[in-house]
């Protein structure tokens, strides 16, 4: 199974360009980009929107993506209201108080989509995923989230931007006796970083890319990144593209 994975395309009002960059069409070309890449669906990792949730932006982004050939799925982030994107894209069913997370097999395979919108969990979002976790103790799963669980050496957003319960995200992995892996954005990089059993593939955006080392904000480039992952029965694998 292939599926692409978009994030943090940070859609403004029809007529902004945040920078000066036209993030609609950015959108757009990484959606042409999947008529070569043909995967089984789609996985838009959050910051739909620029800076706060608006209903009208949701409903351009569902309105484009209603016309792919294959399923889509969506998760909030940071720049994301989760109530309204839950009612634009028909997931009310998956909303829990104001958060929206839920589980589906991708072809057999356990996954997992979770809200880190607010930077953490609430204690029923924790409560749902230890008990997921439990019973797929003896299967490999998949989690799609915004924020990278652990801190990524990408200095600027781990000191002001982190997700802010990495350490009880860790014992959760170690506690576990199956292979995690993480498909997360939010840090506009692309890295691969492995804590044991835990995997994340923290993934650029269509937006611009961040360098990985300076204490303020430094923009690398303004490549639109997307993300493959391909489920096989040897184990997964993954590339970026950058358009």
């Amino acid at each position: 199974m292939r599926i692409a994975f978009i994030t943090d395309i940070h859609i403004d009002t029809a007529d902004k360009r945040p920078q000066g960059i036209d993030v609609r069409q950015n959108f757009l070309n990484a959606l042409a980009f999947l008529t070569e890449l043909q995967p089984s669906c789609l996985v838009l990792g959050g910051d739909i929107c620029n800076t706060i949730g608006d209903r009208a932006i949701y409903e351009w982004v569902k309105q484009t993506l209603d016309t792919l050939p294959f399923p889509y799925y969506v998760i909030p982030g940071n720049h994301d209201d989760s109530v309204l994107l839950a009612e634009v894209f028909g997931r009310t069913n998956n909303l829990h108080n104001d958060e929206l997370f839920y589980a589906l097999p991708l072809e057999g395979r356990p996954t997992l989509f979770l809200d880190t919108s607010k930077g953490e969990f609430s204690p029923k979002q924790w409560a749902w995923l230890r008990e997921y976790m439990a019973a797929l103790r003896n299967n490999n799963v998949l989690i799609f989230m915004h924020h990278p669980p652990l801190p990524a050496d990408v200095t600027y957003m781990d000191t002001h931007y982190p997700f802010r319960q990495s350490a009880d995200f860790l014992e959760l992995a170690k506690s576990s006796s199956c292979h995690i892996t993480v498909v997360c954005g939010h840090y506009h990089v692309e890295k691969v970083v492995q804590r044991g059993n835990l995997m994340m593939l923290l993934t650029p955006s269509t937006f611009f890319q961040m360098k990985h080392d300076p204490t303020n904000m430094v923009i690398d480039n303004h490549c639109v990144g997307i993300r493959e992952i391909n489920l096989t029965t040897h184990g997964t694998n993954s590339t970026v593209h950058y358009l």
